[in-house]
């Protein structure tokens, strides 16, 4: 599989995806799959998009397909999920896998999925805040309407690291960071958690900066849907 094709149709997927959340629709990954070159990289290009794929369903209610998650099961079938990670990029994808098999059961009715180890592993210490905001950044796609989870757990508990870590990023100009951690911030506000950063100045501050990379842009897309909430 070529590894370019494979994040062109990644970058074309949450096109796809932001498209949908903007007008109300779903992604149709079944017609995303038959439109790619390549099979196995648009199956690529749905494990690398993960959970997102699901967003049009989780904040519009848009009815999953079956051919939809045909293609999502299809994606762990030619890349088989991580199950035993031993490095921490591999700590990453298994809860980045886990996230999206649990929202694929959701849909589905499929059975519940294992839960990864304890967070604190991939995590690290929040003391380490830069270090730890980066990895929590890797996780943006565990940040969504209605997540719940370890993760979202550990994160929510740690509002003074996630704060200081996108600003570090807002502050070394690291726009595509600071997308991810955004979505996290908009999510622990959500939540009800006081912070000391304004998570409405800072969507508008990093949406005016970020450019136009669909997977960042579909960041600030969930942060805002999750600021508009009731």
């Amino acid at each position: 599989m070529d590894a370019s094709s494979c994040a062109r149709d990644a970058a074309d997927l949450a096109g796809r995806v932001l498209g949908a959340l903007r007008g109300g629709g779903g992604a149709d990954l079944a017609d995303f799959l038959d439109s790619c070159a390549d099979t196995t990289a648009g199956l690529g290009a749905v494990r690398l998009v993960g959970a997102d794929v699901f967003l049009p369903h989780v904040v519009l209610d848009h009815p999953l397909t079956d051919r939809d998650a045909e293609v999502v099961a299809a994606s762990f079938t030619v890349f088989p999920p991580v199950t035993a990670p031993v490095a921490n990029e591999q700590r990453v994808m298994a809860w980045h896998d886990w996230s999206t098999v649990r929202l694929l059961a959701r849909f589905t009715g499929d059975a519940p999925v294992t839960t990864p180890d304890d967070p604190a592993v991939v995590l690290g210490p929040a003391e380490d805040w830069p270090r730890w905001s980066v990895v929590v950044a890797q996780l943006s796609a565990l940040a969504h309407p209605g997540a719940t989870g370890p993760v979202v757990d550990a994160v929510a508990a740690r509002p003074l690291a996630l704060c200081r870590g996108v600003v570090r990023t807002v502050l070394r100009r690291d726009f595509a960071t600071a997308s991810r951690l955004t979505r996290w911030v908009a999510l622990v506000h959500a939540g009800g958690a006081r912070l000391p950063v304004d998570p409405v100045l800072l969507v508008e501050h990093v949406g005016s900066r970020l450019g136009a990379e669909p997977r960042r842009l579909l960041d600030l897309a969930v942060a805002r849907h999750l600021l508009e909430a009731p």
